[in-house]
């Protein structure tokens, strides 16, 4: 059975958030972006100013992606009004740890895609932290192009 995504819960919303608010704070700590010391409030933080309203903020799409009824993964869209181009970024792909290396982030990009079609979404973007080699990896291959590098240099 192929991957659909479902609009997502408010009891799944709690559970994600907790998991969402976790994991960014340890991307951005590994990739250089935060020090450790205040990650978690920082990242708890950012995500109240994105989602002000939870599942309700207006621009926000959050869906679970189900394989024959069982959850595999989640999809965070957000479509900025403002944009004179039709423009949906992904804020989070994730596929469920077990099921990951089965083909499903490129399902999931799928799904992405054929969303933002059904919505006469014309450009669909993404940010990935650069030490993500597999992400970086599965969008260039999905046809995802750099559109700007942030870079760095540690100075000691």
């Amino acid at each position: 059975m192929p991957l659909t995504l479902q609009p997502m819960s408010p009891e799944r919303f709690v559970s994600w958030q907790e998991h969402l608010v976790v994991a960014f704070a340890k991307e951005k700590v590994d990739s250089g972006n935060w020090p450790a010391e205040g990650a978690l409030e920082r990242s708890v933080k950012e995500n109240a100013q994105d989602l002000p309203q939870g599942l309700d903020t207006p621009g926000h799409d959050i869906f679970v992606a189900l394989v024959d009824g069982e959850e595999v993964g989640v999809l965070w869209l957000f479509t900025d009004p403002e944009l004179t181009v039709p423009t949906t970024m992904i804020y989070d792909i994730e596929v469920g740890e077990a099921h990951r290396g089965k083909g499903l982030g490129r399902e999931l990009l799928t799904a992405a895609e054929e969303w933002c079609a059904d919505h006469s979404i014309g450009v669909l973007k993404l940010h990935v932290f650069a030490n993500n080699t597999a992400a970086v990896s599965l969008y260039e291959s999905a046809g995802f192009e750099a559109t700007n590098i942030n870079m760095a240099k540690q100075i000691r």
